[in-house]
């Protein structure tokens, strides 16, 4: 053997150790985890919410005319009692006068019947004509009475269509566009005029999953006429309303496509900042809520077993720990059964690792 095929085997022999010792190292695989920890999951959900207004009305005209006025300013506030519209009254006038006219005419009637009732009556008494004659007597004074209630009617049906000249608003609120301009002929069949929207108190409305409900019964804040919960809400700017709202109205059954229950809350709204329609984000802060087991919502697995995880040890090593699990936001998972806290999970590089097999593991940062 050359000295020099010597020397070479020598230097392999020695570092051998190290090369394998890297080698190992570079074929062992590393991934990301997260150690399970305590958590208020119910804090963590955030729900998408839309603002309604807890009274709206739709101003439609009751009777035709030409209108003569718009008395607000749209967009402004209104307040209950406030003549918003005035159709012309000219007619609906007349016809009360002449309702009036005709009730006063049925009332002299029937008073000239009740004199020749009471007449008929004396003679009949005396023998001096025969019930068949007093009967006449009854029937007469009976339908100039009858008239008497239907004039008396007319009037109050003329009197209302005379009211309904003036489009009065129902709440206090803001009132939004007009649909018509003073100088048109309104009608029933012109539709809705405006709309009135109550401001303060506003309702927001959001959908929760039926877990979360039946975790919030469970702990005795939902049941029979006695709603415990209550949310805050931010707004599009990412600003906290400063107002708690209570929810006042648990839906009474599951959306079947989206497996949601809609929950509504009242909001103070005495400065007009929440406006019907707006978006905002809902939490339920109401509930004073245990913590639980958590572990990002990434690092739950399922097959045919069921739900499982992958653990690191004190050895490095990853295995399978199959879980049950409870409620789930869109980051977290809570863990009922199988974990501790503390035990770490592997978040990412899921698809590099198998049972039992050593992985170099790295903290999650987030």
């Amino acid at each position: 053997m050359k000295p020099s095929d010597l020397l070479g085997s020598i230097l392999f022999y020695l570092f051998l150790p190290a090369m394998a010792a890297a080698q190992s190292e570079a074929t062992v695989p590393s991934v990301m985890v997260a150690s399970a920890t305590l958590e208020d999951l119910q804090k963590q959900d955030q729900f998408v919410g839309r603002v309604v207004a807890d009274q709206s009305v739709d101003l439609q005209a009751r009777v035709e005319g030409f209108l003569e006025e718009v008395n607000f300013v749209e967009g402004g506030t209104v307040s209950k009692g406030d003549v918003l519209f005035r159709i012309e009254k000219n007619k609906y006038a007349a016809s009360v006068d002449r309702a009036s006219a005709a009730l006063k005419s049925a009332e002299a009637s029937a008073q000239a019947g009740k004199t020749e009732l009471d007449r008929q009556k004396a003679l009949f008494d005396k023998g001096d004509i025969p019930q068949s004659v007093l009967d006449t007597a009854l029937a007469d004074y009976a339908s100039e009475q009858a008239a008497v209630d239907e004039a008396q009617a007319n009037l109050k049906i003329a009197q209302i269509d005379l009211n309904y000249t003036e489009i009065v608003s129902p709440i206090d609120g803001r009132i939004g566009l007009s649909v018509v301009d003073a100088g048109n002929l309104v009608s029933s069949d012109t539709g809705v005029l405006a709309t009135v929207n109550s401001i303060d108190p506003m309702l927001v409305s959001f959908f929760i999953s039926e877990p979360v409900l039946q975790q919030e019964r469970r702990k005795g804040l939902i049941d029979k006429g006695n709603i415990k919960l209550t949310t805050q809400i931010r707004l599009a700017d990412g600003e906290t309303y400063p107002a708690e709202g209570k929810v006042i109205f648990v839906g009474d059954s599951v959306n079947q496509d989206t497996d949601t229950i809609e929950l509504r809350a009242s909001f103070d709204n005495p400065e007009g900042v929440l406006i019907p329609g707006q978006f905002v984000s809902v939490g339920l802060t109401g509930s004073d809520d245990l913590k639980v087991l958590t572990v990002p919502r990434n690092a739950v697995q399922f097959d045919k077993q069921g739900y499982f995880v992958f653990l690191v040890d004190d050895q490095s090593k990853a295995n399978r720990r199959n879980i049950e699990i409870g409620t789930q936001t869109s980051t977290k998972t809570e863990v009922t059964n199988g974990l501790t806290q503390g035990d770490r999970v592997v978040v990412q590089g899921l698809q590099k690792i198998h049972d039992g097999l050593v992985v170099k593991a790295v903290e999650s940062q987030g």
